[in-house]
């Protein structure tokens, strides 16, 4: 078994904020403490047991655990197989938990490192601490090649949710060619791949997003994890729309709703009802699309999801010119938002400009949303909405005389269509 006694410390210091000079001082030197933390030496019983005292932890030194380390493990990674392939994340991330004071834990160093994975993988599961990932960070050079694999997918999600989105790709990128050389269970593998795809669909790299979610799809299909097919169909019914083949968007969507309605997954109705909406959106069907978008708002329970399915269905009646459905689902979008929490900036935004141009039309006011909305959805490489507004922005402007200004905005969305292509 291999000591852990180095990560141990480095991570238990780095946590607590105490910098090498101050841990070392009256045991070693801070060399030699870089030593232990980087596993470069193998200290002496009494000064790891010095160390460990100023950290106030209790280390087992004189116990060998090592016949109980592949019991632990296997533990570990049950409870996180079943969190992730049955959604049940709050209760899971409690049991691994338990753990961290486990003396096998700290006394194995292949141990700690599959704690620390498996918390950070929890910490990605909305509600989740991240905090864990930036301590595998501190002890990164320490990893094998498939924690590696394991951490870069996680550190790419982390980035990404960060808006630092060109990090986050390039690290996509480099899982590309990493997974094929690694040792990773499948149920895992079908996981990362769904993330991957996840991410590709947000970076508009459709193709990619349909070929890793399928991969991840083959797998849950296979031992019939209901709740994870359903998540495949919408990513890939999502991509097809996106890449206009909306027939087989619909072929996946209504795929998903079989599947809820043959289990107690009532929860994704809202979601399945407001993309089905969408697509007859697309294809001109005005009236099953309302039909869908308000099955969806009747389903859904969280305010942020009932806006979409709010501003879903004033697209449609704005794009039919029915002022009266836009104005009627306008006031019940704006009664649903209590408060100023810039959660529901986005939703702000949309509805502004459809109520200076539905309410009262106001040139100048409209105007001015429309470039408060292009500059907001920019920000977030939202190309779909900074598109939308900025072709409107550009008609508003040209009527208004300020071709110049126009010609600007026009500009903008052909390069964003050009990013699309």
């Amino acid at each position: 078994m291999e000591y852990n006694y180095g990560n141990l410390i480095k991570v238990e210091r780095m946590r607590r904020g105490i910098k090498q000079s101050v841990l070392a001082r009256g045991i070693c030197s801070v060399s030699y403490l870089s030593k232990i933390e980087n596993n470069q030496t193998s200290p002496s019983e009494e000064v790891l047991e010095l160390i460990f005292e100023r950290l106030d932890i209790e280390v087992p030194l004189y116990f060998d655990l090592s016949e109980q380390v592949d019991k632990v493990k296997n533990e570990i990674r049950v409870i996180l197989k079943d969190a992730i392939l049955t959604r049940k994340d709050a209760a899971g991330q409690k049991d691994v938990e338990k753990y961290l004071s486990n003396p096998v834990v700290t006394q194995s160093k292949e141990l700690y490192i599959t704690l620390l994975m498996t918390l950070a993988r929890f910490g990605m599961m909305p509600g989740g601490d991240s905090k864990y990932l930036t301590e595998i960070g501190w002890i990164e050079d320490q990893l094998d090649f498939d924690n590696k694999i394991r951490f870069t997918v996680m550190s790419s999600l982390k980035l990404f949710q960060k808006n630092e989105r060109d990090g986050s790709l390039k690290l996509l990128e480099d899982l590309n060619e990493a997974l094929s050389k690694s040792h990773i269970p499948d149920w895992e593998m079908a996981d990362i791949r769904y993330i991957m795809g996840g991410l590709y669909y947000k970076f508009t790299d459709f193709l990619q997003a349909i070929e890793h979610v399928r991969y991840a799809l083959d797998y849950f299909q296979e031992h019939f994890y209901v709740e994870r097919i359903v998540e495949c169909h919408l990513i890939i019914g999502l991509a097809y729309k996106r890449r206009k083949r909306y027939s087989d968007a619909l072929t996946f969507y209504e795929k998903a709703v079989k599947i809820v309605s043959a289990t107690d997954l009532k929860n994704y109705y809202g979601m399945l009802y407001n993309n089905m909406g969408d697509i007859y959106s697309l294809l001109g069907e005005k009236e099953k699309a309302l039909e869908f978008f308000i099955e969806s708002f009747g389903y859904k329970v969280e305010i942020g999801s009932k806006l979409f399915s709010v501003l879903s269905l004033i697209e449609v009646y704005s794009d039919h010119g029915d002022s009266d459905g836009v104005i009627e689902w306008l006031d019940k979008g704006r009664n649903l938002i209590s408060d100023d929490s810039e959660e529901f900036d986005s939703f702000l935004h949309h509805f502004d400009i459809y109520t200076n141009y539905y309410r009262e039309y106001n040139p100048e006011k409209l105007i001015d949303s429309l470039k408060k909305a292009v500059q907001y959805f920019e920000s977030f490489d939202e190309y779909l909405y900074t598109n939308k507004y900025a072709l409107w922005l550009a008609r508003e402007l040209r009527k208004n005389g300020k071709y110049k200004a126009s010609t600007e905005y026009y500009e903008k969305a052909i390069t964003i269509m050009s990013i699309w292509d």
